[in-house]
C-alpha cells in the first residue's frame, strides 16, 4: 500500500504548500504548485490504471480457470468413446498418454513477478507440467488422434470432433487473454513506477525535495516545517 499513501502525502502536502500562498515560491519549477498539482494528477492516473489492469488480468484468470474447469472429465469422457467405439488399442493408449499429461503432482501457479511497492501475488495450485499452454498442446493432440481414428464415433454433440475443435478454440482464446491481461497489468506498473519513483521528476523526490524547500524557507523549528515534516514518503526496495 506504499504507493496510495505516497499519494495521499502528497495530496496533502500540496494541500499545505498551496494554504502557503506566495511564500512558497520554489527555484525548482518541479516544486512549484502548479507543477504539484499536474503530478499529482498524473500520478492518481497511472494508479488507477493499473488498479483496472489488475483487475483485468483477474477477470481473464478467472474466466480461464472456468473454461479449463472441464477439460479433464471431457478428456476421459472421450477416451470412453475411444473404446466403446472399437478403436485400436494403440490409439487408446496414445489418447491415454494425453490424458495422463493433463495429471500430476501439484505445484505452485504464480501470478506476474511483483514489481516496486506491490505486495507478493498469492498463488494458486496446479499440476506439475500442466501448465495452461501444456494443456492446450496435449488437448490438440487427443484431438489429432482421435480425428484420425475412423472407430471414433459418437452421437453426443459436446463429443462429436466439430464440437471439441471448437473447445480447443475457445480454449486457445482464453489462453491469449490472459497474455494480454498479463502485458497489459505490467506496463501499467512500469509506468506507475516511473511517475512515482524514477523519471526525474517523479512523486518520491518532488515530495522530499518540497519538504526540505519548507525547511530552508522557514527554518527547522518553524510550525510550518513541523507540519511538512510529519509527511512521509518511502520509496519501496528494489
Amino acid at each position: 500500500m506504499s504507493n496510495v499513501k505516497n499519494l495521499q502525502s502528497l495530496e496533502k502536502l500540496l494541500g499545505i504548500c498551496t494554504g502557503l500562498g506566495g511564500s512558497y515560491n520554489p527555484g525548482n519549477q518541479n516544486l512549484q504548485v502548479k507543477a504539484m498539482a499536474t503530478l499529482l494528477s498524473q500520478a492518481q492516473t497511472v494508479l488507477s490504471e493499473v488498479d483496472t489492469a489488475r483487475t483485468g488480468f483477474e477477470v481473464a484468470t478467472n474466466a480461464r480457470e472456468q473454461a479449463f474447469g472441464t477439460l479433464r472429465p471431457l478428456t476421459t469422457r472421450i477416451i470412453s468413446a475411444l473404446i466403446a467405439g472399437g478403436a485400436m488399442p494403440q490409439t487408446v493408449a496414445d489418447a491415454r498418454t494425453m490424458s495422463r499429461k493433463m495429471y500430476g503432482r501439484v505445484m505452485a501457479d504464480r501470478a506476474p513477478v511483483p514489481l516496486e511497492g506491490e505486495e507478493k501475488p498469492k498463488t494458486k495450485r496446479r499440476a506439475r507440467g500442466t501448465d495452461y499452454s501444456s494443456l492446450v498442446a496435449h488437448f490438440a493432440k487427443l484431438l489429432e488422434t482421435v480425428s484420425a481414428s475412423p472407430r471414433y464415433k459418437t452421437n453426443e454433440q459436446e463429443l462429436m470432433v466439430e464440437s471439441l475443435k471448437k473447445y480447443l478454440a475457445n480454449l486457445q482464446k482464453h489462453n491469449s487473454s490472459v497474455i494480454d491481461a498479463t502485458v497489459s497489468w505490467q506496463e501499467a506498473r512500469r509506468k506507475r513506477n516511473e511517475v512515482f519513483y524514477q523519471l526525474d521528476k517523479n512523486l518520491y523526490d518532488v515530495g522530499q525535495r518540497s519538504k526540505q524547500y519548507v525547511k530552508s524557507l522557514f527554518g527547522f523549528s518553524s510550525s510550518e516545517y513541523q507540519t511538512v515534516r510529519k509527511i512521509r514518503f518511502t520509496k519501496p526496495r528494489v
